[in-house]
């Protein structure tokens, strides 16, 4: 397979189907039951104003979205990496990582100085891989389920 360079860009507010689909395909990739998907599409389904408010990126190969990351304002000192999620038919060839990382800078030249992220149990070792200490778990939207919340205090320049 020759390689490919990925690109990332901001979404557009018609994207928002393609990038709901994605997310929700992503999640059920961890074999969560119907219930529970359920659960987790409401909270996945992002909207054309969802884009327009927030900063949303995607991840493309030749113009196919295969990832995308969406970053949350909680106030003007703190954000938090709402979504971070890879086409299941794209795992393990980085674009994660690099989103993470394009996610990073965006963050700091925002003048950003905290950064917090609520992930799935199934996700919790990329961002330890990725030097992101684990901070607390609190209560899920699944009730009995605990997540793990990450928290990175940046540095401004």
């Amino acid at each position: 397979m020759p390689d490919v360079v990925p690109h990332i860009r901001r979404a557009q507010p018609q994207e928002c189907t393609t990038i709901s689909a994605l997310g929700i395909r992503s999640k059920s990739h961890w074999n969560y039951s119907s219930q529970m998907m359920a659960t987790f599409r409401s909270e996945l389904t992002l909207l054309a104003e969802d884009i327009q408010k927030r900063r949303v990126y995607v991840v493309t190969i030749d113009n196919t979205i295969v990832g995308y990351y969406s970053l949350r304002e909680i106030d003007s000192k703190a954000i938090e990496l709402e979504h971070l999620f890879v086409d299941p038919d794209y795992l393990k060839r980085g674009y994660g990582s690099q989103m993470f990382h394009h996610a990073m800078e965006v963050i700091k030249s925002k003048g950003f100085s905290r950064l917090v992220i609520q992930s799935d149990p199934n996700a919790s070792g990329f961002y330890e891989k990725l030097g992101i200490p684990l901070v607390k778990k609190i209560s899920s939207s699944i009730p009995g389920r605990s997540i793990p919340c990450f928290e990175k205090i940046l540095q401004t320049d």
